[in-house]
């Protein structure tokens, strides 16, 4: 019996990612299986479009790669426990540092200097993940728009995802997807918010 498709198979054609390889990462490996379902979504969607699937190895250079996805939501919830006080503050700012590590590895290894010309696509903790998770999305945001400018001479194009509280994880999937592909270049410096309309101011931490 065939598998099911995916949201994203169902919704983008077939073959969209051949010859696209796709770098991601999210949380810790220590702690992967209970905060992954999102970065599971994201690799299964690529991978039904016919991409080529690397993971990242911190302690390896990742290479050269068309596309690279880091997957915030999974990493905030790893790095923190849920509720306020210094282990959310903390689930911040290793949200942060991983997605640049990730950034500054892939950039070094392929490098921008030898003519590596891909997209990054950085995923925010979903809406009401923790006291600090939109202070992630605000600086994931913030790093997508300002990397947009620094390396749009590169061709490097950067893009955000902030989900919603109840947005579906092979959602998410599916606009990654379609981000890696072809009709993605179009998109750079910008937060897709998938929260909709009415969503709450952002309160960074003092």
């Amino acid at each position: 019996m065939d598998s099911p498709r995916t949201f994203a198979s169902r919704l983008l054609r077939a073959g969209l990612l051949e010859d696209v390889s796709v770098l991601s990462a999210g949380a810790p490996a220590a702690s992967a299986g209970e905060h992954d379902e999102v970065w599971r979504a994201v690799r299964a969607a690529c991978a039904e479009l016919g991409a080529s699937l690397l993971e990242w190895d911190p302690a390896q250079a990742p290479g050269r790669t068309d596309v690279v996805v880091f997957d915030g939501a999974g990493a905030f919830a790893a790095c923190g426990p849920q509720g306020t006080g210094a282990g959310q503050r903390e689930a911040l700012d290793r949200c942060m540092e991983l997605a640049w590590e990730l950034t500054r590895a892939v950039v070094d290894s392929a490098p921008l200097s030898a003519g590596w010309a891909g997209r990054i696509i950085y995923i925010a903790p979903r809406r009401g993940a923790g006291a600090h998770a939109d202070a992630a999305r605000a600086g994931l945001e913030n790093l997508a728009r300002t990397l947009s400018i620094e390396w749009a001479r590169h061709g490097v194009t950067t893009v955000a995802i902030a989900p919603g509280e109840d947005t579906p994880a092979e959602e998410i999937g599916a606009l990654t997807a379609y981000l890696a592909s072809p009709a993605g270049a179009y998109f750079s410096g910008c937060l897709l918010d998938l929260a909709g309309p009415g969503g709450t101011p952002v309160s960074l931490p003092e």
